[in-house]
């Protein structure tokens, strides 16, 4: 019984990865890569008949693995592209916050809102998109 627990955990651990989330409200919402890049990149600002709200954590490996994998940046060049973008009056700077886990409340708590979290620790949020 010990083993098969000890199994499911281990299985558990290794599916966990990065996915994109969004607040319960954008539930039904599914990004392909086109989409996942036009909204992080300020792009396309709404999903559906909501505003994005992009909120980045100032140091996650899930973040930094989606970003790479879809925009090609790291999460450092996300940032730089962002304050150039907000600089220059073409959108709003993403919500920065400490952690992953931060970031994944601030989703939860925010209409629009959309960040990259671990999957096995996004109950209640909408996937948008998975790595």
């Amino acid at each position: 019984m010990a083993l098969s627990a000890a199994l499911y955990l281990a299985t558990a651990v290794l599916q966990a990865g990065p996915v994109l989330v969004g607040h319960k409200g954008l539930e039904g919402q599914k990004l392909d890569d086109d989409a996942i890049k036009a909204t992080l990149l300020g792009k396309k600002a709404t999903l559906g008949n909501t505003r994005v709200v992009i909120v980045i954590a100032k140091s996650s490996a899930n973040q930094e693995a989606f970003l790479k994998e879809h925009v090609g940046m790291t999460t450092d060049q996300f940032q730089t592209f962002w304050r150039r973008l907000f600089m220059t009056g073409g959108g709003t700077a993403p919500k920065v916050v400490e952690s992953e886990a931060d970031a994944v409340k601030l989703v939860a708590e925010t209409a629009g809102a959309i960040a990259v979290g671990d999957s096995g620790k996004v109950e209640g949020l909408a996937v948008l998109a998975t790595k």
